[in-house]
């Protein structure tokens, strides 16, 4: 088993992540700096080392000695928010009192809910999900927020993401639905609740469709991007912040796509993969 580290890859993180699974990556998991993937052979390492143009610095391999790699055992839980607590499914410890036991064992980035994005989300989501709704997770990922929207009462939780691998991933943590696609595959007015912790440039990708899909009473959380490139079709109605990463509470008239995409492209957007 070899891994490959990117550090500061000028595509967008997205992109990079589609590349790697279409190159046969065994995971992938986010460290300080960038993104890791696992391989089994050599030979794929050094191809896939040369993806973004070869502009991804610092690029560095290894062997890896035994097993794969990014096979969660018990790992430290952490206290989100006022209500949840998030730990390894395999932990045998019991959630403090009055906390909802988030449980999650997930190889992929952004999957185990320590970084500030999901964590902002569900922050959100004790703040407007109420018993009894219908939450729609777009980009679930590992499928993290599904499960917490689960956990506060969601009478129906639909979840979907366009990378196979984190469909596979959220299917092993909630039994709600979930599908391969995104949200312009979702009824109209179909939600209470519409997540979508992505990215600024997808986020106005999917501007149309998050305001289609979300009732006319109901409230759009977005996360995935940070003070400088926040998207530009929304407003919000509720901000929070740390460490410079947002995430905006808006409803559905807070939402202002064009109503021509292609005029989109004109969108200026950073490209760092973070962001």
């Amino acid at each position: 088993m070899w891994s490959i580290f990117f550090g500061k890859p000028t595509i967008e993180k997205d992109d990079l992540l589609t590349l790697l699974w279409e190159r046969g990556t065994k995971g992938v998991i986010e460290e300080e700096g960038g993104l890791r993937a696992f391989f089994e052979d050599e030979v794929r390492v050094e191809e896939v080392a040369t993806l973004g143009g070869g502009a991804c610095a610092p690029v560095t391999r290894a062997e890896v000695a035994s097993g794969p790699p990014v096979e969660l055992t018990e790992w430290d839980p952490i206290f989100v928010g006022e209500r949840f607590y998030i730990a390894s499914a395999r932990s045998k410890q019991a959630a403090p009192n009055g906390r909802l036991w988030l449980k999650i064992d997930s190889p992929i980035a952004f999957g185990t809910g320590r970084h500030e994005t999901t964590q902002l989300c569900l922050q959100a989501m004790e703040r407007v999900a109420k018993a009894g709704q219908a939450v729609a997770d777009v980009g679930c990922g590992s499928g993290i927020l599904s499960a917490a929207a689960g956990l506060l009462g969601a009478s129906r939780v639909w979840s979907c993401d366009i990378e196979a691998a984190a469909v596979e991933a959220a299917r092993n943590t909630v039994k709600t639905p979930v599908f391969l696609g995104s949200a312009d595959a979702l009824r109209d007015e179909s939600a209470d609740v519409v997540l979508a912790n992505i990215s600024a440039k997808v986020l106005d990708r999917l501007a149309f469709d998050l305001k289609r899909v979300v009732k006319k009473n109901g409230v759009v959380i977005i996360s995935g991007f940070v003070g400088n490139n926040v998207p530009q079709f929304y407003c919000r109605r509720d901000e929070l912040e740390v460490n410079d990463w947002l995430c905006w509470v808006c409803e559905p008239g807070d939402i202002r796509p064009k109503a021509d995409t292609a005029g989109m492209e004109g969108l200026r957007h950073e490209e760092q993969w973070w962001i």
